[in-house]
């Protein structure tokens, strides 16, 4: 399906102001019209060691909001934080941290609006102390539904991620239409729906588009780039490595991809395993079976599979892998070596004669699917954000705008630049 978007510009009455470009993360950003606004995402910036408040440093309880607007990690002026100005809307793509860890601090009467498809996770982290929530939730809106917000439509299209419910959004306004990808891949297990996302978005003014890949630091001089694993590799390469273990196996993996979660676990029960989570993990990820036997395991540790987050590795001095043991790194916490514990995680594994095996594959479209989406998009503008380096690719086909943080863009910049 294509749309064609024919709306006219008339006198500057839209615009879009990024409070924050997502760099790296962290992006968030107002379309306004009139006297309308709609807000997008509410998340944290996700800098280990690199922002004022991480590696287990907090706001202090009774002063949380107040303490993250202090040091500049959450937003003033959002019109929903703490409270409510009368006017502005919200809308939240998925559920990762950097896109909606301030959801519990949005005012209760701020209309909230996230994907339906959403909702059992949002609830899961919600119930396993993962992840606090707003009272009430907000509004689960389906698929290509469309949310009116004033003269601005806001409608839902699902794209893949690697946790469930991802959404885009295409944006209208009587002047200009907007697409934003939201966090999306083509490499995952349902390409589909990011292929529905871009003929729905086909033609459209501008287009919002996320670019982490453009931001990963390259290898070192000499040394061949790795090749990003698929999806479906990843959980291919799960299942060799289990037939060739001759002990424990331990796993590093993110609770909210629920469909590798099970993937692994499915993997484990076809070769005899039993594929075991940290109960909170376990609630994240809907898996019924958790870690509560530890001896068990250590009795027999070529029956088991155990998944363990980066706060837990201490268990590992009760499991006392036996020669022969392997640590898979699955996307887990801690994400790479810019994060300060992933030093220690390695000490962990250095300590404990584990054998570490990276399987893991990125949730973000990678740079060359990055320029496919834009080519087949066709937006008259491209506005590449959510990255460390949004401006390191060049588009061709459409003109390129780099977002400044605090500037309110008008419909005819955003159409003519």
């Amino acid at each position: 399906m294509t749309v064609s978007w024919s709306a006219p510009l008339k006198t500057a009455r839209t615009g879009v102001t990024f409070l924050n470009v997502g760099n790296p993360t962290g992006l968030k950003f107002v379309v306004d019209h009139g006297s309308s606004r709609a807000l997008f995402e509410i998340g944290v910036e996700h800098a280990p060691g690199g922002t004022p408040f991480s590696l287990g440093l907090r706001p202090r309880p009774e002063s949380e909001l107040r303490d993250m607007m202090a040091v500049g990690m959450a937003p003033r002026r959002t019109g929903v934080l703490g409270a409510w100005d009368g006017r502005t809307s919200l809308f939240i793509t998925h559920m990762h941290l950097d896109h909606c860890a301030l959801a519990r601090c949005v005012h209760s009467d701020v209309p909230l609006y996230y994907p339906q498809a959403m909702e059992p996770l949002r609830d899961a982290c919600a119930r396993a102390g993962y992840l606090a929530w707003r009272t009430p939730a907000g509004t689960a809106v389906a698929d290509r539904a469309r949310v009116p917000v004033g003269e601005i439509e806001v409608e839902f299209v699902a794209v893949d991620h690697d946790l469930p419910g991802a959404t885009g959004f295409l944006i209208r306004t009587p002047e200009v239409t907007l697409a934003y990808t939201g966090d999306h891949r083509w490499h995952g297990l349902q390409p589909e729906l990011t292929a529905r996302f871009v003929d729905a978005a086909r033609g459209v003014d501008a287009l919002i588009i996320e670019t982490v890949a453009l931001g990963w630091d390259p290898s070192p001089e000499g040394e061949p780039v790795p090749r990003e694993r698929t999806e479906a590799e990843v959980i291919h390469d799960f299942g060799e490595l289990l037939d060739r273990a001759p002990g424990l196996v331990v796993v590093n993996s993110y609770a909210m991809n629920r469909l590798r979660v099970h993937a692994f676990g499915a993997a484990c029960k076809a070769r005899g395993r039993t594929f075991l989570m940290e109960p909170q993990s376990a609630v994240v990820a809907d898996w019924p079976l958790r870690l509560e036997d530890v001896a068990a395991v250590r009795r027999h540790p070529e029956r088991y599979c155990v998944q363990l987050g980066f706060e837990s590795l201490p268990t590992l001095i009760d499991l006392h892998p036996r020669p022969g043991s392997i640590y898979v790194h699955s996307n887990g916490i801690p994400l790479g070596p810019y994060d300060p514990s992933y030093q220690v995680m390695l000490a962990w594994i250095r300590t404990m004669g584990l054998e570490l095996v990276n399987l893991s594959s990125s949730g973000h479209s990678l740079a060359s699917d990055i320029g496919r989406t834009v080519e087949a998009i066709a937006a008259g503008t491209v506005l590449p954000v959510h990255s460390r380096r949004p401006g390191a690719m060049r588009f061709p086909t459409a003109s390129t705008l780099l977002p400044e943080a605090g500037r309110r863009y008008t419909a005819a910049e955003l159409y003519t630049s």
